[in-house]
């Protein structure tokens, strides 16, 4: 067999897939950038860098095997080609905070806090302070409320079932209509079905949908199909939905474009007639900033103020 030449050299397999690979990231990264709505984007930005991924890595096990068997030939396409396959392997394990189609677009329902007294957002909120929340297509804009007695969210430190949050009644955030309750979850702060534990989905309008989790088993007293108002009784927050985030009883809300879990995007919201930090506001827009049992909140406080 004639050793290879600049002439008559033609790139491997494999470094072409290398190539068709990046190829794919970069039209990933253009059809997420446009922002459309709909379920699409959810499974594009949640499964293709993985498999972007997965592909950069066998086809770089491939690569490796052929430089081994091969040692002299190609060496600047082979080098050009490991680099772009680290480059997407590297690039899907950083999560980008989501594109949802209705980011600069807040739903004009007119949502309250749901709670007496004064809550603490943990995560959430309409910018990137959360970054970790971001990523979360259904709940890229979702709050987490806690509620802090005396520098601390539980009576037993050591107990997240203590949380002062438990048992807290909660009222529907807005009217609408209910589509979905789910009342059977135990308070257990496990992982069941979903990671919403108990909850509420009202129907805002047309593809809005506010979602109120971690209710208390056996506590709300909606029915699916019924009209809800503003203001009427939901339930009391118990400990049924799971959160490596906010391991505790506390109020989830959250508002995306489908009524069914974790499929959907997310848009943001205000708090109408409110308090923020102690100044009554006509929306407010709280923003909460990270936490995690043990740190001090550092996140905005909020209270309904008619």
């Amino acid at each position: 067999m004639e050793p290879e030449t600049k002439s008559n050299a033609r790139p491997e397999a494999w470094i072409v897939a290398a190539w068709l690979i990046v190829a794919a990231e970069l039209g990933l990264a253009v059809f997420l950038g446009l922002k459309r709505p709909g379920v699409a984007p959810v499974k594009a930005y949640l499964y293709g860098p993985w498999l972007l991924a997965l592909a950069a890595f066998l086809v770089g096990l491939f690569g490796v095997g052929r430089s081994i068997r091969r040692p002299a030939s190609s060496g600047t396409q082979r080098l050009i080609a490991f680099g772009l396959l680290c480059f997407v392997v590297g690039t899907a394990s950083y999560g980008l905070p989501f594109p949802a189609a209705r980011s600069t677009r807040p739903t004009l329902a007119r949502i309250r806090v749901p709670l007496e007294g004064e809550w603490t957002v943990a995560w959430g909120g309409v910018d990137d302070a959360s970054a970790i929340w971001r990523t979360r297509p259904d709940r890229c804009f979702a709050y987490v409320l806690v509620l802090e007695r005396e520098g601390s969210t539980r009576a037993q430190p050591a107990d997240p079932a203590s949380a002062h949050a438990r048992g807290a009644p909660v009222v529907a955030p807005a009217s609408g209509k209910v589509v979905r309750v789910v009342n059977d979850v135990p308070d257990d702060g496990a992982l069941h079905a979903n990671d919403l534990g108990n909850h509420v989905v009202i129907e805002l309008a047309a593809d809005e949908f506010l979602f109120a989790s971690g209710l208390e088993r056996g506590s709300i007293p909606v029915a699916e199909g019924a009209p809800i108002a503003a203001g009427d009784a939901l339930g009391r927050i118990g400990f049924s939905a799971f959160s490596p985030l906010c391991p505790e009883p506390h109020l989830g809300l959250h508002v995306q474009d489908t009524p069914e879990p974790f499929w959907g995007q997310g848009m943001p919201f205000h708090f109408w007639e409110s308090a923020q930090n102690g100044q009554k506001l006509p929306r407010a827009t709280p923003v909460g900033r990270g936490w995690f049992p043990g740190r001090a909140l550092s996140g905005d406080r909020v209270r309904h103020e008619p």
